[in-house]
């Protein structure tokens, strides 16, 4: 169950990656998805506090990912010892700090599907905290 759960959410991440890609690049090359993206950024900006969105988000994936690490340094001490641990452990570190570099270094009007991808982004790295949560707890 456990290597089902681990292949799954890998390629959950994969797909959700691919279609963060495509969403920038047919919002760059086709003036439809141009328009529909730009409609959506403006209707997002005015109904929604996306500046305080984000930074909560930002906040909760950090919380939640150095929760991961001290319940990976304190419960399981042999995690380290572990090359599957250590490498999932690892991804996720970097995955999260790939969350927080878009999020604070991009805006709509450098990145134009900046909301989508930053979506994205964070829940590949929420998927990714919940993957180690689940192979910690189960070793």
């Amino acid at each position: 169950m456990k290597k089902v759960f681990y292949w799954v959410s890998t390629t959950l991440q994969a797909l959700f990656l691919i279609v963060a890609f495509g969403i920038q690049w047919f919002s760059m090359k086709k003036m439809g998805m141009r328009r529909y993206i730009a409609y959506i950024n403006r209707e997002w900006e005015a109904q929604y506090p996306v500046e305080a969105i984000r930074y909560m988000a930002i906040v909760f994936l950090i919380i939640l990912a150095i929760a991961a690490i001290l319940y990976a340094i304190i419960r399981k001490g042999s995690c380290f010892t572990d090359k599957k641990a250590l490498s999932i452990l690892l991804s996720e570190v970097i995955i999260t700090f790939a969350f927080v570099f878009f999020t604070l270094s991009y805006s709509t009007d450098s990145y134009r599907s900046y909301y989508f991808t930053s979506l994205i982004l964070g829940i590949v790295a929420l998927i990714q905290d919940i993957k180690v949560i689940v192979y910690l707890k189960r070793n």
